[in-house]
């Protein structure tokens, strides 16, 4: 149970840390071959284009879990406490079931053939790997957002109660 409670805290922290390291040094070392040796790593563009990509799909689920995401709540802030937490749930399931439909799509997406068949240019890793990134993020994101609708309900049901 303890590494479950780890992985929940900090599943996409280390992911995204690792991911941007990663990017940051392939960048860093196809620059300073290309200005210094006049070559750059052929396969380092393309890598890191794929590292970049579920970078951003991870880190959609870590803004998520971490309730960063960007909001515009001019009119959420006008309601009482009640309708606040209220208007919360309403938006959260409304993206928890965006992040499924995405994430199903994606998964249809994957499944087609001209997809299926395709390796990437340079690496020649297959591309479902590559569009694979999108239906995590959006489990994962699902998963995040879940989270915080029974938080809300929780604390919803506390307001009712008068449990403070």
């Amino acid at each position: 149970m303890a590494v479950l409670r780890w992985l929940d805290a900090n599943l996409e922290k280390y992911l995204i840390a690792t991911l941007l390291a990663a990017t940051v040094v392939l960048i860093t070392v196809n620059v300073i071959m290309r200005y210094v040796m006049n070559d750059s790593l052929s396969w380092g563009e393309e890598l890191t284009l794929w590292i970049f990509v579920w970078f951003v799909w991870l880190s959609v689920s870590y803004a998520f879990q971490r309730n960063a995401h960007v909001r515009i709540t001019v009119f959420r802030d006008l309601l009482p406490e009640r309708g606040r937490l209220m208007m919360n749930m309403v938006v959260d399931l409304l993206v928890l079931a965006f992040m499924l439909v995405l994430s199903w799509e994606c998964l249809d997406l994957m499944r087609q053939p001209f997809v299926a068949s395709q390796n990437s240019v340079v690496l020649g890793l297959p591309i479902p790997i590559l569009y694979a990134s999108a239906p995590a993020g959006a489990l994962l994101s699902s998963v995040r957002i879940v989270q915080h609708l029974l938080a809300t309900l929780k604390v919803l049901r506390q307001t009712t109660t008068g449990i403070a």
